[in-house]
């Protein structure tokens, strides 16, 4: 026997244990996954076929090659492998990820967007405005829409007349308003009615001329925040941290809610100022608790600090508490005071009390979309 035919069967040796290796990890598996669905009678084929496998990789002697043709055999013929049986697996796995997506979303990470600017500067809600050029090239307009969550648009009416309602509508994901007019005209315009009436005024009873460019605006939608959920198993909220809490019981909210059509509980998003015992003071532009204007940490000092877009915190014409820099409050058990960081332009504590710790989802944890300057960790 020549030295060049050992070196090679040494060689084949080598490569045919790596298969085999391989093979026995993927065998086992299948086997894992598919068990609950075979006869006792195959699970004994496989087990032995497995063992006498294992038996093969440790000793030199025996023929590997033979052995893993046996192998592959005896697979084909209990794991019958289907026309959809790759697409069933996709759908598995799918399954699973959507499953996984849920779980996480309902104990650990929701998302959530920002629809107002209460907390401008340090999170942005929807912003609208007008625009004289037209919209820009459709490669133009897609990039900003996927980077800056900016769309486009415009509306131009051949007949016009006096808008007679405003209906909204969904396209698979897409939410958009259908204009109907007087005259007979109908026209489309993809964003949501509510954004149409509260952003831009447009109701119906108005009349419009008919022109092209009647409307012509872009929106920027409001950050996209995910929300920590996790993290108050643990804790208690702290001061100056963002909180995301549902409306529930709070009248206060859910009424003004009603009077704008919107029925049934709202996520609001706001920071926390102040903690159960707390006694809170609004001495512009300072909050003062209990008895100090010192912010108990940086972010509340930088909103106090009347710079970089920031305002302090006001008081505002018939808010309900805290009327005046004489009054105090007193946070009760289980409850936190909750205000906006825009706080001259804010629905908060200041006009429907504390929140009931019940109510509090999270904490604002990061900004993922769109990839504006405020992308990132939450301060």
């Amino acid at each position: 026997m020549s030295f060049l035919f050992l070196k090679n069967r040494d060689l084949n040796r080598k490569k045919n244990k790596k298969i085999a290796l391989q093979f026995l990890k993927d065998f086992r598996r299948k086997l894992h996954y598919r068990r609950d669905l075979l006869d006792e009678a195959k699970v004994k084929k496989i087990l032995d076929y497995l063992q006498k496998l294992e038996s093969a990789i440790r000793s030199p002697q025996q023929n590997l090659e033979a052995v893993l043709n046996d192998g592959e055999k005896l697979y084909r013929s209990i794991f019958t492998e289907s026309k959809w049986s790759g697409f069933k697996e996709n759908i598995e796995v799918l399954f699973v990820a959507l499953v996984v997506a849920l779980a996480i979303r309902a104990y650990f990470l929701q998302p959530f967007k920002i629809p107002t600017d209460s907390m401008k500067p340090t999170l942005y809600g929807i912003q609208v405005s007008a625009r004289n050029e037209q919209p820009p090239h459709l490669l133009r307009r897609i990039l900003d829409f996927c980077i800056l969550g900016k769309s486009y648009h415009n509306l131009s009416l051949k007949r016009g007349g006096i808008l007679e309602k405003i209906e909204g509508k969904k396209f698979l994901f897409f939410e958009y308003s259908k204009l109907t007019f007087e005259s007979g005209e109908s026209a489309v315009l993809w964003t949501s009615p509510h954004l149409l009436e509260y952003k831009l005024g447009i109701r119906p009873g108005m009349t419009f001329e008919p022109k092209m460019n009647v409307l012509n605006f872009e929106v920027e939608t409001g950050d996209q925040v995910l929300v920590n959920k996790f993290i108050y198993h643990f804790r208690f909220p702290k001061r100056g941290e963002v909180i995301v809490f549902k409306t529930t019981g709070i009248e206060g909210i859910e009424s003004n809610l009603r009077l704008q059509g919107i029925e049934g509980s709202q996520y609001y998003i706001k920071r926390c100022v102040g903690i159960a015992g707390d006694v809170l003071q609004i001495r512009p532009p300072y909050l003062s608790i209990n008895g100090s204007i010192t912010a108990p940490n940086p972010m509340m000092a930088k909103i106090e600090s009347q710079k970089e877009g920031y305002q302090g915190y006001v008081i505002l014409p018939n808010q309900q508490y805290l009327v005046d820099p004489s009054e105090t409050y007193t946070v009760p058990p289980l409850s936190l005071w909750a205000m906006g960081d825009n706080s001259p332009d804010s629905l908060d504590s200041r006009f429907w009390g504390p929140v009931p710790m019940q109510n509090i989802v999270g904490t604002g944890f990061i900004v993922y979309w769109p990839f504006s300057k405020r992308w990132g960790i939450i301060r």
